[in-house]
């Protein structure tokens, strides 16, 4: 028993992902909000796993995601927090 797989893996898209295909599930996200993704592939049309339209939106599109450095401060802050708590 357990979870059916998200998709049936045949006919699915793997690989890197298009600016057309970013641009098609930014869209559906920004008008129904990141809830369920099974239903991501299905309603947008995109031939993608949900699994990857997840991670997808998670990890690359997400309007709040800092790309880059961190800051002086904030290297500063992890060296403290580190030496104050250690591998917690």
């Amino acid at each position: 028993m357990g979870r059916p797989p998200c998709c049936d893996k045949i006919g699915v898209k793997k690989g890197s992902w298009t600016p057309e295909e970013d641009i098609i599930l930014a869209s559906y996200i920004q008008e129904y909000g990141p809830g369920n993704w099974r239903a991501v592939p299905t309603n947008t049309g995109l031939l993608r796993c949900s699994k990857s339209c997840r991670l997808r939106w998670a990890n690359y599109l997400r309007p709040g995601i800092r790309r880059g450095n961190f800051t002086d401060q904030e290297e500063k802050m992890i060296i403290h927090l580190q030496a104050l708590l250690g591998n917690r």
